[in-house]
């Protein structure tokens, strides 16, 4: 590992000198890109400033790490951090060298970047819940550390045509999105054997789709051979030439299905004669039959008898560094706590007695949002983001503004998922309520404006990608809501219920631009 460790530090001072081409002017804006990307760390869309992501393995954030996250941002006079929605962590507005510093700092204490961006396979995501959720068969946890920990030792020799994503989940819930990546595995149970069930080639952004279900379930002990196979056949098929059209996806709308899976079992043969890996065998657990209501949506009961979790979510995943250290201040007092990340910007802490979990949400709860429409999810968007094309954190904020002044039961609204342009970070095509950036012409001026998505949904065998149902401009989008909720508090039904019997599309789709 110290080899390895020493390697990705020249990687850095390459990236140093890039980085610093760049800002004098004599490297592009994409041929830095092509390099930083998967260095994890990006420029930003204002001229010298960079944002790095701190790839925390699956979302499994050690104290040592978020201590160190903290610092890190405090050192350079950062004010907040942001938590992703793939559950890793970037900061922003730091100079390339400050990048470069933290990055080589971060080697030392076993906290990476590689692969956190370009195309590689991105941080493996993970239920938050796993290892402690009270439906699950097993702990998916080992399987999806060790995937992780393979990507990340073979991230400087991978050439792949564009990112690739894997996701693990403990039960049909999917809360790691399992069937809406590039290879998903779901723990259950074949006749008392603890097995994954595996999606494959699905994914979100432009032309998105559902995955494919494999038809074979898979030994946990083997999963390392599914994954190796799913890299080659991703090399050997993807489209090296057409960056829009290099995902897993269009391999299966090439192929067709059953060829893809053909495919995929033909270069899954030639790993297992080729390879040996050391697998890790699944422990089966006895899920809870009865899961008791803790009176808070915000309290979730563990499976293990007397422990909790507490799911505290920063205002549009942008964790001040105040709040950082108001939850560290707090878990002094909780030797057994521990600090998982989800996809939709929430840190859960997990292993809590009852009293401690009502103490920590109550002492919180003036930092961090309480109700869905207030834990919508936000990319970090423009102009912090090279790609964003609108201010989705500026949309998201605004909502919630709006929300607090008015008079209605907010617990009736769905909480919003909002991408700042069509690339799909905030998987707003999966969303009850999903927007989308663009910019539109309005008596001949251009004008900021979002794509609403409606009846979106993540669930094992339910998974629902939609597509746009209109658009909208972004000054209006916060009446809507305010109107949206006035409509339920009024007729007392909730958001589903709404979009169900059509009255949610009634209204939204007076907001729609013609």
């Amino acid at each position: 590992m110290e080899a390895y460790k020493k390697l990705l530090k020249e990687e850095v001072e390459v990236l140093r000198e890039k980085g610093t081409a760049f800002v004098e002017g004599t490297l592009s804006r994409n041929e830095l890109k092509g390099f930083s990307g998967g260095m994890g760390s990006y420029a930003q869309k204002e001229v010298g400033k960079f944002m790095i992501r701190l790839r925390t393995p699956s979302g499994i954030v050690s104290r040592e790490h978020f201590a160190l996250i903290l610092d890190y941002a405090r050192r350079y006079g950062i004010d907040k951090v942001h938590v992703t929605t793939r559950q890793a962590v970037q900061i922003h507005d730091l100079t390339i060298d400050q990048v470069c510093d933290i990055m080589k700092d971060a080697i030392d204490h076993d906290l990476f970047t590689r692969g956190g961006g370009g195309n590689f396979p991105r941080n493996v995501s993970l239920s938050p819940m796993a290892g402690v959720d009270p439906k699950e068969v097993f702990d998916v946890t080992p399987f999806a550390r060790q995937l992780g920990d393979y990507f990340l030792r073979n991230a400087t020799t991978y050439k792949l045509p564009r990112k690739l994503k894997v996701a693990f989940s403990s039960s049909n819930s999917d809360t790691a999105v399992a069937t809406a990546n590039d290879m998903g595995f779901i723990g259950v149970l074949d006749q008392g054997r603890p097995m994954f069930r595996l999606w494959l080639a699905g994914g979100m952004g432009s032309n998105p789709a559902e995955s494919v279900p494999y038809d074979e379930l898979v030994e946990p002990s083997e999963v390392l051979y599914y994954a190796e196979a799913m890299v080659r056949l991703f090399m050997a098929e993807g489209d090296y030439e057409n960056k829009g059209k290099a995902r897993t996806r269009y391999i299966v709308k090439r192929m067709g299905k059953d060829a893809f899976i053909e495919c995929y079992k033909k270069h899954l043969a030639a790993v297992r004669e080729e390879c040996h890996f050391e697998g890790i065998e699944a422990k089966v657990v006895k899920p809870l039959e009865h899961i008791p209501d803790t009176g808070n949506p915000l309290i979730l009961p563990q499976r293990q008898e007397g422990r909790y979790a507490v799911i505290l979510h920063p205002v549009c995943g942008q964790l001040k560094v105040e709040d950082g250290e108001k939850l560290q201040e707090m878990l002094e007092q909780m030797p057994e706590a521990e600090i998982r990340l989800s996809m939709d910007e929430e840190l859960y802490i997990r292993n809590l007695t009852k009293d401690q979990a009502e103490s920590l949400l109550k002492s919180m709860e003036d930092r961090m949002m309480m109700t869905n429409i207030r834990m919508s999810v936000s990319c970090i968007g423009t102009p912090k983001c090279q790609a964003g094309v609108n201010q989705s954190q500026t949309l998201c904020q605004s909502v919630i503004e709006a929300v607090k002044a008015a008079d209605m039961d907010e617990n009736l609204l769905p909480k919003m998922y909002i991408s700042g342009c069509p690339n799909c970070c905030s998987r707003h095509v999966a969303a009850a309520l999903g927007f989308a950036g663009r910019k539109i012409k309005v008596d001949g001026e251009m004008k900021e404006a979002f794509d609403c998505f409606i009846g979106g949904k993540v669930e094992a065998d339910h998974t629902k990608l939609v597509g746009k149902s209109g658009t909208i401009l972004a000054e209006r989008i916060p009446e809507m809501i305010v109107k949206l909720g006035t409509m339920l508090t009024g007729e007392k039904k909730d958001y589903a219920e709404a979009v169900a019997d059509g009255s949610a599309m009634a209204l939204i789709e007076k907001y729609f631009e013609a």
